[in-house]
Order: C-alpha cells, then structure tokens, then sequence
C-alpha cells in the first residue's frame, strides 16, 4: 500500500489513502477487507493523469468516448476494525459505524461536491450516507451491494463454480485457498493471484471478534426494514428501504452467482434511483471486479462520463 494517512474522529482514528488530485471520489470497502480491496477495483481506471477511460455513449455526451472531462482524487479509507484503522468502543452498531464514516467524510471534505462508491457493507453504508450528504452526492457506483443486510433475508443463489482451470491451486497457500474458494465462481490464477493480493491482507488483519460483535448487536441500521417481514422495497414513498431518493448518475454491478448479498434485492431498488443503471454480471461471484474486471471498468467509465455530463449542466 501507498502512504497511509489517518484522521482523529471522537478519541478514534480512520486511516485513508490518497491518489490523484481532482474531483473527488470516497470509495468503501466491505465487511472484513481493508481498502485494498477498492484501490484494486477503481485504480486500473486511472492513467497517470488521473482521468479515467470512458467508453462511447451518447448519454455520458461523448459520442465518441476518450478520456474523462476531470482528474479525480480517489479517497480509500480503512472502515473501524479493518485494516490500520482504529477499534473505537463508541462503534458498536451499523448505525455507529455509520456515525465515523460520516464524520470522516466531513472532516476530508468539509464542503463541495463528490462522488460515493462502495462495495458490499461498503455499499450499505454509501447508500445511508446519501441521507447525510444529500446534494453533495453527484453519484453513486455500488459494487455487490448488501441490499438486504440481515443473511437470512437475502434472496441469493446457489454456491457454483463456472471455471476451475487446472492446477490453478498447485502452489496455493491452504489457508488462502480456502478464503479464496468461499466465493470464488472463476477458480484460475489471474482470480487467485489479485484475491491473494487485494482481499486476503485485510481478511487476515480485520479483527474479527470485534466485528462479530457489531454484527451480533446490530448489522441492520435501525432505520432500516428492507427484508424485514412487512417490509415493502417497491414504491418510492413505500416506507420500506431507508434510501432517499436519488436522482444523479448511479451504477450498481451485480454479480448472477454473488451467493454472498445477491443481486436481485437490488433491483427492489430501482424506482429510487432513477439514473442508476443495474448492471448483472453473468461468470461473476461476490468478487466481480476480479471476475468481470473489463466489464467492470467500462461500465464503470460509462457513469463516471455521466456523472460528468450531470456536473457540467445535463439532465439530471
């Protein structure tokens, strides 16, 4: 990893790495890795001028694609008990969690516009943080996002491996084979090889009793019923989800075999996001960015260029 930074936040510490100057993008880790595992999704992006690819659309405005119209300065942050973040006894709950997260993102960028991502837990939290930021969000980007976060109200399908090249384990570690293959649906080299590099550091450094103990008292935010028996994620005024409703550029990839968080509960979503493009990835477990990393990024590069295309006084 590159310079680890750290802000002070209520007798806690959020440690956060920093590339590119520009327009800003806060990107979230999940649920036990640390922020390697976003700069390893969002980096391949970027050039050296931090602008990213964007491919033809004509409702991005770039008919022809090029290179993004704004640098970006990409904000990875360590979540609480990940990563070289700090154990905060305050964060005892998902609505804790929320409160650092959201004080972070104040103390970083205490005015101005910028864009949120998030990636599984990460994305539950980006999707809360859209009722604290409001207009400051010019979009959203959630890869495998928990939706419905209690695991036994998730609607998700069967574990199931779609490629095993072989001998791609011959000279695995167990232990990371093991975490690999929980969730592995592409089980070869080039998806052994990033996970060992981008999502087993954290696994291994989370302190896991510490988040066993948030989930146990409380994964759901207390605002939040999606999932829950009676809970109604259709409408946009349902009473169900807790999401506000977004009208900027969103972007959620979603993985047809993410066993993990599913991809359907998302689509319960749709009417309050209304610029957001769902996107469902066949060959794609809960690590999609490694699975599908080229769908991925142009996907990605699409928003990004309407993202733009909002910022600089398109429909929104």
């Amino acid at each position: 990893m590159r310079e680890t930074k750290r802000v002070e936040i209520d007798g806690t510490f959020i440690a956060y790495e920093e590339r590119g100057e520009g327009f800003p993008i806060v990107a979230l880790h999940g649920f036990s890795p640390d922020r390697r595992l976003m700069t390893g999704s969002l980096e391949p992006l970027f050039d050296g001028q931090d602008r990213a690819f964007v491919p033809p659309s004509a409702g991005a405005r770039r008919p022809e694609g090029g290179r993004s119209a704004r640098a970006y300065r990409r904000i990875y942050p360590d979540l609480p008990f990940m990563g070289a973040s700090g154990d905060p006894e305050t964060v005892r709950d998902s609505d804790g969690m929320l409160e650092v997260v959201a004080a972070f993102v104040r103390a970083i960028l205490p005015d101005g516009p910028f864009i949120l991502a998030g990636e599984s837990y990460g994305g539950y939290l980006a999707r809360a943080l859209l009722r604290e930021f409001g207009q400051r969000v010019e979009g959203l980007f959630l890869l495998c996002p928990a939706v419905v976060a209690e695991g036994p109200e998730r609607t998700v399908p069967p574990r199931e491996v779609l490629v095993a090249e072989e001998g791609y384990a011959a000279d695995a570690d167990p232990e990371s084979l093991a975490m690999f293959e929980e969730v592995a649906v592409i089980r070869d080299r080039y998806c052994l090889r990033r996970f060992g590099e981008e999502i087993r550091p954290g696994l291994v450094a989370a302190r896991m009793d510490r988040l066993e103990a948030l989930r146990s008292r409380g994964y759901s935010f207390s605002f939040d019923r999606l999932g829950r028996p009676g809970a109604d994620g259709g409408e946009p005024d349902s009473g169900g989800p807790f999401d506000p409703f977004f009208d900027r550029p969103g972007l959620f990839v979603l993985g047809r075999q993410d066993a993990s968080v599913g991809w359907s509960d998302a689509l319960r979503l749709a009417p309050r996001y209304p610029r957001a493009a769902f996107a469902v990835l066949d060959a794609a477990g809960h690590n999609a960015q490694i699975e599908q990393a080229g769908l991925m990024a142009t996907l990605a590069g699409e928003w990004l260029g309407r993202c733009e295309a909002v910022s600089a006084g398109g429909r929104r």
